[in-house]
């Protein structure tokens, strides 16, 4: 008798799992692809960022081993209505936790946010010298990382 009770219970117990599922996909919302984004992110440490007179020269962390460098211009933190700003800073606590991110919207460069400290007497700050002009600062878009 008691094998038995059991022998239903686990039958009741799979059974009631097995249609439970049934009933989700009636409750989710439909999704419509005209409610999709092509827009996509990449994140990568930042190491050191070194200010100049025209820019910033950043300093990245690569996927594994080494680092990379990129020249971001100064101009691109002042936005307008016409052309909205490519350049955003978030302020972070600690130097560990700075990091770049990457927004391309379908492919094309769209912004650059600099997630880092922003008391330049932080160790992430340095300075490039400032009588040489940068390369590459006059740049209207952010070329493709090298991770």
């Amino acid at each position: 008798m008691k094998k038995i009770l059991m022998i239903l219970a686990l039958f009741a117990l799979f059974t009631t799992a097995i249609f439970a599922d049934n009933n989700n996909s009636a409750s989710a919302p439909a999704r419509t692809e005209g409610k999709w984004t092509d827009i996509s992110y990449v994140n990568v440490p930042v190491l050191k960022i070194l200010e100049g007179k025209d820019g910033y020269v950043i300093i990245y962390q690569k996927n594994k081993t080494g680092v990379g460098t990129v020249i971001v211009p100064k101009n691109w933190a002042h936005g307008t209505p016409d052309a909205p700003r490519k350049l955003k800073f978030r302020s972070v606590k600690t130097s560990i936790g700075s990091y770049m991110t990457v927004v391309k919207d379908g492919g094309e460069f769209k912004r650059v946010i600099l997630s880092i400290p922003m008391n330049k007497s932080n160790s992430i700050w340095g300075m490039v010298d400032s009588r040489k002009n940068l390369e590459g600062a006059d740049k209207d878009t952010l070329e493709d990382l090298d991770l």
